[in-house]
Formats: structure tokens, C-alpha cells, sequence
């Protein structure tokens, strides 16, 4: 069975340093800083949620996404970490809100390994080497080519959060143990996966000692070769991110003029049970019907999942709880989420401008990838500086020469090429590829 002493550890990747307290700025509060003042979180703003970006200013970005997610998550945490503490559960010296700012920062990070074009870019960079000539694929290992051709945000976003490339020292971010471990949805490699054919992963091969090692720290029950049980605060992050996107896509597609009002009302009045003011029913604007009906659902929300949460201590220490959280929350929360993921992806997600953008995301991405990886071959076939053509030669500058040293193993250079191709915000790589490709796109 797992236990919260280590589950909670403040202890930092890179280093053993730790500063816990009762009060003041904890490690767990500097985990959120450094997160949400590093460059990559910034580019959020430029990357698509679901909706591509519009005009509309109300409508949602990844960090706008981002930030209402870590905001859901640290209420939930908070909420948790009191009911735990009366119970005596949690270790000494940990605080609720010490529980409360694990989660909120790993909430926080929960996209900031998306490529740009939302999930159609992950899509596109798959498939361009499920398609790629054999020779590009030759040179890898059967689990290095899992890791291209599964390609994962989330195993992107634990690279970014631990790559030295991120902070001038080994660990990246170097944030606490417990912030990781938290983020990391899925424990486990692509070919570790329990679960293959959903394709979901949270660690390439380069950085599966990294999570051994977060893994080992926090006590994480080892279910395999390559995968271990999910941090029970994982369940936190899940729940606030399904409750965020399933309400703000109907709502952001009202706000487009995509979904008509009444479809989001009909959706969540039932769920709530107290008496609905007749302020309500005599405003008229849309916007403040729909905060006040998405404040009452996420206040119910918030009590059901915590309950859950706690109800279930045990199960979860023990990895043993099967699908997620809402799933097990009681009321009538769960069929309403549901229904709403469902009537987003028939209705929302395959809106005709969105799925234009996303045929093009896929031209954009596949001429950056056809320039890059072409490139990084040559690169790691040459011996010297002298052997690489003038256009290699550019692309190195482009990416860095450092990051792409000549003769580097291949998949190495994959991984460089997708760190520079994830970083970018959507209109970058559109404007890189149209720049690329003679103006094509």
C-alpha cells in the first residue's frame, strides 16, 4: 500500500532540497511559480483548446483552459487535504493546503506538453511516421518507434517538466516529487501501457529513469516492467480537467453562435438541486446565465468528487480503483458529463471551420516534420560538420546546434525536433511552415 509521507514528497528531482512548512511559501507553492512563469506555459496563449483560435476573446485557449483547471484542482485539493487532516491521515508537517498546491500546480501543467492544433496535432505527428520511408524508423528500437508513432502530450509535457533544457540543471524545473507524480496521468511507457489501444502514455524511453526515479520517491506501486499505479492525486487532476473541458466547450460553443443556449441549460438545471432564483429567470443575457449555471454545477461537483475522493482512500492507496473519479461520484454528475463530452465530439468538435483548420494542421505539421526529420537523418549519419548539407546546416541553427550534435543517435534527434515543433504556438508553426514550404500553406 502506498502512504501519503511519501506521496507527498517535497523533495525536488535534480536535487534533495526541501522546505516545507506550516506557513509561508512551501516548495509545493514554487512548484506553481516556476511553472506558470516558464516560456512554455506562456504559449498556451497562442494554442488552440478545442476551438481554433478565434476572434472571439471569450472564447477559451489552452492557458486560459489551463488556468481554470489548476483553479477546479486546487479547490478539490483543498477540500480533500481538510477532510484527510480531521481524519489524521495526513503526514506531520503537511498542511491541506500544502495538498491543495501539489495539485494545482500539476493541474496547471496538465497541457504544457501539447503540440500547437490541439489533439490534431498529436494526431498528424503519428501519423507522419506511421507513413515516414522505412529508413527513417530503421535505426530505433521497437520502443523508441512506439514512442513516435503513439506520439503523446503527455509524455512530452513530463520531458519538458524534467529536461535539462528547462533549467540550467539536471531535473529540469526541478520540481518536487510529488507535483510530478500528480501530473503524470499515465505511469507508464508506450510499450509498458496496460492499456495499447488507447494509446496513452506519460514517459518516452529517454526519460523512463526519470519517472523510476519519481516513482520510487513517491512510493508508486510498480504494475509492470515499464509501469507503475497512478498517484492517487492524479485522480484530482483528471476530474478537474473532464469537469472544465466537458462544461467550457458547450460553452464556448454558444458563445460562437455554434450551440444554441437552451442545449447548455437543459444540460445542467436538472443537476442542480436547489431552487433556481427568479433573477435567473428574468435575466436576459446569456453570458451571466451561463456563469451562474456553471458556478452551481462546479460547486456541486467539487463536494461529490471530494467525497468520493475520501470515501475511497484505501482503494486508491492500494491502486485499485478502476476508471475515474467521476465515475464514482454520486448524483447525477457523472451521465451529465458524459452526455456533455458526447454531444461536444457530434456537435462541437466536428464544427466545418475546425475540421478545415485541422486538415491544415496536418499539411503544416507534415512539411516541418518532412524538413526537420530529413535533416536530423543526415545529421546522424555524417561524421563531421563538413558533410552536412547548407540547408541541414540551417535547420541545426534553427533548432540548435548544441541540441543536434552530428552523429547523436536518431532517436535523440527525433526527440529534439518534437521538444521545437511541441514548443510552438499555432500561428508559429503555420507562419514556419508557409515560410518552409514556399508559401504553400
Amino acid at each position: 500500500m502506498m502512504n501519503w509521507q511519501k506521496l507527498l514528497s517535497p523533495e525536488r528531482l535534480g536535487t534533495r532540497h526541501s522546505s516545507v512548512g506550516a506557513f509561508g511559501r512551501s516548495d509545493f507553492h514554487k512548484d506553481y511559480d516556476r511553472i506558470i512563469f516558464s516560456s512554455a506555459f506562456r504559449r498556451l496563449q497562442r494554442k488552440t483548446q478545442v476551438h481554433p483560435l478565434p476572434e472571439n476573446d471569450n472564447v477559451h485557449t489552452r492557458l486560459t483552459h489551463s488556468l481554470e483547471v489548476s483553479c477546479v484542482a486546487r479547490s478539490m485539493g483543498l477540500m480533500v487535504g481538510h477532510q484527510l487532516a480531521e481524519k489524521g491521515h495526513l503526514p506531520d508537517g503537511i498542511e491541506p493546503d500544502h495538498m491543495a498546491a501539489i495539485v494545482q500546480a500539476a493541474a496547471l501543467a496538465h497541457d504544457i506538453g501539447n503540440p500547437p492544433f490541439g489533439h490534431a496535432g498529436e494526431y498528424a505527428v503519428r501519423q507522419w511516421f506511421l507513413d515516414a520511408d522505412p529508413k527513417y524508423l530503421a535505426p530505433l528500437s521497437e520502443a523508441e518507434r512506439a514512442d513516435l508513432t503513439t506520439f503523446e502530450g503527455n509524455a512530452q509535457g513530463f520531458r519538458l517538466l524534467t529536461h535539462k533544457r528547462s533549467g540550467l540543471y539536471d531535473g529540469g524545473m526541478r520540481l518536487t516529487y510529488a507535483t510530478l507524480a500528480s501530473f503524470v496521468k499515465y505511469p507508464w511507457s508506450a510499450i509498458g501501457s496496460p492499456y495499447p489501444e488507447k494509446m496513452k502514455f506519460g514517459a518516452f524511453q529517454r526519460e523512463m529513469d526519470l519517472l523510476t526515479e519519481v516513482a520510487d520517491a513517491t512510493g508508486l506501486i510498480r504494475t509492470g516492467a515499464q509501469s507503475f499505479c497512478r498517484h492517487p492525486l492524479v485522480y484530482l487532476v483528471e476530474a478537474a480537467d473532464d469537469v472544465c473541458y466537458a462544461l467550457i466547450d458547450i460553452e464556448d460553443g454558444v458563445e460562437l453562435e455554434l450551440v444554441d443556449f437552451s442545449v447548455f441549460e437543459n444540460l445542467l438545471l436538472p443537476c442542480i438541486p436547489d431552487d433556481i432564483p427568479a433573477e435567473y429567470h428574468r435575466e436576459t443575457n446569456i453570458r451571466r446565465k451561463m456563469t451562474f449555471l456553471r458556478g452551481k454545477i462546479i460547486t456541486g461537483l467539487l463536494d461529490a468528487l471530494t467525497d468520493a475522493f475520501v470515501l475511497r482512500e484505501e482503494q486508491l492507496l492500494n491502486g485499485a480503483v478502476d476508471g475515474d473519479l467521476l465515475s464514482c461520484a454520486d448524483g447525477p454528475f457523472n451521465e451529465m458529463i458524459a452526455t456533455a463530452k458526447q454531444f461536444s465530439e457530434k456537435q462541437i468538435i466536428l464544427n466545418r471551420r475546425k475540421v478545415q483548420i485541422e486538415v491544415g494542421a496536418f499539411a503544416c505539421l507534415e512539411t516541418l516534420l518532412d524538413t526537420f526529420c530529413k535533416s536530423a537523418l543526415e545529421i546522424h549519419q555524417a561524421k563531421d560538420d563538413d558533410e552536412l548539407s547548407y540547408r541541414t546546416g540551417r535547420v541545426r541553427e534553427l533548432i540548435g546546434n548544441d541540441s543536434m550534435p552530428v552523429g547523436a543517435p536518431l532517436y535523440n534527434l527525433y526527440l529534439t525536433i518534437l521538444d521545437y515543433i511541441s514548443g510552438m504556438t499555432d500561428d508559429f508553426a503555420a507562419r514556419l511552415a508557409r515560410d518552409i514550404g514556399g508559401g504553400q500553406h
